[in-house]
């Protein structure tokens, strides 16, 4: 009797656990269906017998009870299905044997999101084990950036992001915002699983698109992930078929990680902030310095602020600051004047995208097409730009100013031997507002125009100008001046203090990855060879994340 109620507990399992969420049908396995069927259930003996199936692969390792996968404690549980396989298993050994510091660095970083993100996916009805998508997409780094220009958390592509309510424009990615992605992520993910019926065709239709998913359905006459993954001339990229067995394979380690080797890991605190409603167009700096606060903190909980200035245009904006500084804040910013609240940035060089015009990019700074003209004279009969062309667009004043176009004037700039001299920059730079910050950087070996434009966030370009640099070599111990956003270049001092060790503390130096670097790139930045790198920190291959640490030996 309690042989047979075991089963039917199984069975139940089964079918509960396929229907994580609201109405989730089981994962059929290719075994379960019939020739020239769409839509064959399997029979409640084909249910029983993969339940056993499943379970003597575990052992006496793991159970279903209550739609939730029980783990070898009894106590770890999952509300996504899972399912054990060759691919699971070869995720698994992905994740454990060769990329181990960089699955650490992704655990570690899971509990500064975790709980934000279960609460939102809950907030939509969604199995909340479906924060592990976030793991394997960016390893929960909100500056990840991949090949196909997808940012975030939860990597969007600009037209999905867009879909999805997220803005994309000049002064804001909220790609890069871990709460409002996650929303537009909750949204898509239900929008996936209400057309296909099941989490893991929803899982490789974010990753891969919905209409691939379809038409693979279509084409091979199947009714789940398997199916169309393991079909012999199955559409699906290799990065889509690895896709679910790496969720699942994410979150069985996640939940056990010292079961497999993942011991001693740094988890950091949980996201936790205050917010305050701040005007249109203020410097993120400013408020920093008002408030007595660390402007590269402010720029940690606002990563979504593209150029350290909330946006100008489109009324009031909430700011996040840290805990408790919610009074400090709104004191210190209520007596700072317009004039010094208000960012003022110089007329600068952006990089238009696929479909952008003159109209689109006047439009988006909020100025007019004459003035926009005015500073690119080149583009007056231009219809449309090439991705990746420079414009130049106007600086940004306060909103009762009348902004006025003028022709840039020349600027004295220290030479390299420090003396100054007067140089007629070319349109695209500018002498600077007051609210940049100036700074000297000291060139030193191994120093390239592109590494250090890479360190401060500007462009290599404007550089090279702002200092009359022709051929952009450089000589060591020369001086440069940048010119940088307040909120960018404190962030920059914070940042690089904290890289460098006392030297009473250690000879070794760790660097942590940023966006756009390589490890040519980092081994030319200071001097060593890339053999060197990869011998001081074990690695197999000269693959990089955002976020990664690298051991540098003197």
């Amino acid at each position: 009797m309690q042989k047979r109620l075991t089963v039917l507990l199984l069975i139940t399992g089964l079918i509960l656990a396929g229907c994580a969420g609201s109405g989730d049908k089981a994962e059929v396995p290719t075994s379960f269906k019939s020739a020239g069927s769409q839509n064959v259930r399997p029979s409640r003996a084909e249910i029983e017998a993969r339940v056993v199936q499943e379970l003597e692969h575990f052992g006496e390792a793991g159970t279903f009870k209550d739609g939730r996968f029980l783990g070898p404690d009894g106590r770890t549980s999952y509300d996504i299905p899972i399912t054990i396989n060759a691919e699971v298993e070869q995720a698994i050994d992905y994740f454990t044997n060769k990329i181990p510091k960089r699955f650490n660095l992704y655990l570690s970083r899971s509990t500064r999101y975790e709980a934000i993100m279960r609460g939102i996916l809950k907030q939509y009805g969604l199995p909340e084990d479906l924060i592990y998508l976030a793991l394997i997409e960016s390893g929960f780094s909100c500056q990840a950036v991949s090949r196909a220009a997808a940012v975030g958390p939860w990597q969007f592509i600009k037209g999905t992001a867009t879909r999805y309510g997220l803005r994309v424009d000049p002064w804001l990615d909220e790609r890069q915002d871990p709460v409002k992605s996650t929303h537009a992520a909750a949204r898509y993910l239900r929008d996936l699983h209400a057309e296909f019926g099941s989490w893991y065709l929803a899982a490789a239709g974010y990753n891969s698109g919905e209409n691939k998913i379809r038409r693979a359905l279509s084409l091979y006459q199947g009714n789940d992930y398997w199916s169309i993954s393991h079909h012999p001339r199955s559409i699906l990229a290799n990065e889509t078929k690895e896709y679910v067995p790496k969720m699942i394979a994410a979150a069985i380690i996640a939940k056990e990680p010292a079961r497999y080797g993942f011991t001693d890991i740094p988890y950091e605190p949980p996201l936790a902030f205050d917010e305050v409603t701040v005007h249109a167009g203020v410097s993120v700096g400013a408020v920093a310095r008002a408030a007595g606060l660390s402007a590269a903190e402010l720029a940690v909980l606002n990563p979504e602020l593209k150029r350290g200035v909330t946006p100008p245009f489109g009324g009031a904006y909430t700011l996040r600051v840290p805990v408790g500084s919610k009074l400090q804040v709104e004191t210190a910013y209520a007596q700072l004047p317009v004039q010094e609240r208000t960012a003022r940035l110089a007329p600068g060089a952006v990089t238009a995208e696929k479909g952008d015009t003159p109209q689109s990019m006047a439009k988006a700074y909020n100025v007019s097409l004459h003035e926009l003209l005015a500073l690119n004279p080149r583009l007056k009969h231009a219809r449309a730009l090439k991705p990746g062309q420079k414009v130049l667009v106007p600086a940004l004043q306060t909103r009762d100013e009348i902004r006025t176009v003028s022709a840039p004037k020349p600027v004295a700039v220290a030479s390299a031997a420090g003396s100054g001299r007067v140089h007629s920059p070319e349109p695209v730079f500018s002498a600077p507002h007051r609210d940049t910050r100036k700074l000297t950087h000291v060139v030193a070996k191994g120093d390239t125009i592109w590494n250090i434009a890479q360190q401060y966030n500007l462009d290599y370009k404007d550089i090279e100008r702002a200092n009359g640099l022709k051929n952009g070599k450089l000589i060591l111990g020369q001086k440069l001046v940048l010119y940088v956003p307040p909120a960018k270049a404190e962030a920059k001092v914070e940042i690089k203090s904290s890289r460098t060790p006392p030297p009473s503390q250690s000879r070794d130096q760790i660097y942590r990855v940023q966006k756009g670097d390589t490890l040519w790139n980092i081994a030319k930045r200071f001097n060593v060879s890339t053999d060197d790198l990869k011998r001081w920190n074990r690695m197999s291959d000269t693959s990089l994340s955002v976020g990664d640490t690298l051991k540098l030996k003197h």
